[in-house]
C-alpha cells in the first residue's frame, strides 16, 4: 500500500518548451517542493530490517538499535514515499513552461502517459484571491475537453514568501480506478489526503490514507513538524506491532521527537490486543546519536538506563 512512487502520473519536463515568465512564476511559486514537506528523521534513508513484518517490541538491552528509531524510521520513509511521485512529478512541472496561460490561468500538458498506454495527462492552475486551486486531469488519448477527469486535487494559501503558506491535496485512488488506471498500491484505498501549512514555525505536515468499502483496507495516518535544521516530531499509529506480550496485536500511538545530533525519544501508548479492556499500556524510550537505546520506562514504573541522556526537544512546545 505505501509503494507511492505515483509513476503513473508522466513527466512533463519535456512537454513544452519556451520561456517562463515573471507572472509564471507567481504560480510556481505558490507550490510546496519535496525539501519543504518531507520528514527529516536523521539516519539512512531506507526501512529499518526487523527480522518479521510483523513488529514486536521485545524487551531491548540498552546500547541496541532502538525498536522505536527503527519503527519511526520506517514510518518517516513511508511519509516520505507518500509525497514522492507528487512532488517528482511537480519537478517535471517547474522545468516547463506553461502550454496555455489566461491571465489566471495556466496549463501544463497534456502529453501522453507512457504507463497507463492511451491514457494522456495534464497539470492546471487557477490564481483566485484567496490564493491557488489545481489538478491533475487524465482523459483517453482523442477525446474531446469534456473528458478530462482529476486525479488530484489541491488547493493553497501563499504567505509569507515564495513556496509559504497554507495548502491541502487528496490523491483520488478510488477516482482513478473507476476510470481504468490500476496500481497495486492503492488496491483498497479511497484517497490520500495531505494537508501542510510552511507560513510559520514548526512546520507541520499531516498524511491520511482513507481507506474503501469496510474490509477493503486500513486507515494510516501521520503528523510532522519539524523546525528547520533542528528537533523534530512524527506521531503516527500502528495496529501491527507487539508491545504486551501475548498473540495478539495492540493499537499503538507513537510520539516520536528527535534532533539532528543528539539523539530521540519515542512515547507511546497502547490499547487492545494483550493489554487489558479498559487499560492503557504506556513505554518511554530514548536513543542516542547512533539510534542506541540508552533508557526505557515501561507503564509509568519499570526503567532502564538513565533518565538524563534523553534529548532536549522542549523546542517543539507540548
Amino acid at each position: 500500500m505505501m509503494r507511492t512512487r505515483l509513476l503513473f502520473l508522466g513527466c512533463l519536463a519535456t512537454a513544452c518548451g519556451g520561456n517562463i515568465s515573471n507572472d509564471d512564476l507567481q504560480f510556481l511559486n505558490a507550490l510546496p517542493t519535496r525539501e519543504d514537506l518531507s520528514a527529516k528523521l536523521p539516519g539512512a534513508e531506507r526501512v529499518w530490517e526487523m527480522g518479521s513484518s510483523r513488529q514486536r517490541v521485545a524487551p531491548l538491552a540498552l546500547g541496541e538499535l532502538s525498536q522505536f528509531y527503527a519503527n519511526t524510521r520506517r514510518a518517516a520513509d513511508d511519509f516520505n514515499r507518500g509525497l514522492d511521485g507528487v512532488f517528482s512529478y511537480l519537478e517535471g512541472v517547474r522545468k516547463s513552461s506553461p502550454t496555455t496561460r489566461t491571465p489566471e490561468f495556466r496549463i501544463w500538458g497534456p502529453m501522453e502517459n507512457p504507463r497507463h498506454p492511451g491514457h494522456e495527462v495534464r497539470f492546471k492552475m487557477e490564481r483566485k484571491p484567496e490564493g491557488f486551486t489545481f489538478w491533475i486531469e487524465f482523459r483517453p488519448v482523442g477525446s474531446d475537453e469534456a473528458a478530462w477527469w482529476s486525479a488530484l486535487e489541491g488547493r493553497v494559501h501563499p504567505e509569507g514568501g515564495s513556496r509559504r503558506g497554507e495548502g491541502t491535496l487528496s490523491i483520488l485512488m478510488a477516482q482513478m480506478r473507476d476510470h481504468g488506471i490500476q496500481e497495486p498500491w492503492f488496491m483498497g484505498l479511497e484517497r490520500l489526503d495531505v494537508d501542510y501549512q510552511t507560513s510559520m514555525l514548526p512546520i507541520s505536515v499531516r498524511m491520511h490514507f482513507v481507506p474503501g468499502p469496510p474490509g477493503s483496507g486500513s486507515e494510516t495516518s501521520y503528523a510532522y513538524h519539524e523546525l528547520p535544521g533542528g528537533p523534530g516530531q512524527m506521531r503516527f499509529l500502528s495496529e501491527d506491532m507487539d508491545l504486551v506480550p501475548g498473540e495478539q496485536r495492540e493499537k499503538v500511538a507513537v510520539l516520536s521527537r528527535w534532533t539532528q545530533d543528539q539523539g530521540g525519544m519515542a512515547i507511546v501508548e497502547a490499547t487492545g490486543g494483550d493489554v487489558p479492556p479498559g487499560s492503557t499500556a504506556t513505554l518511554v524510550e530514548c536513543w542516542d546519536a547512533s539510534f542506541r537505546t540508552t533508557y526505557t520506562k515501561r507503564n509509568g514504573e519499570s526503567e532502564e538506563g538513565d533518565a538524563s541522556s534523553c534529548p532536549d526537544v522542549s523546542a517543539l512546545g507540548e
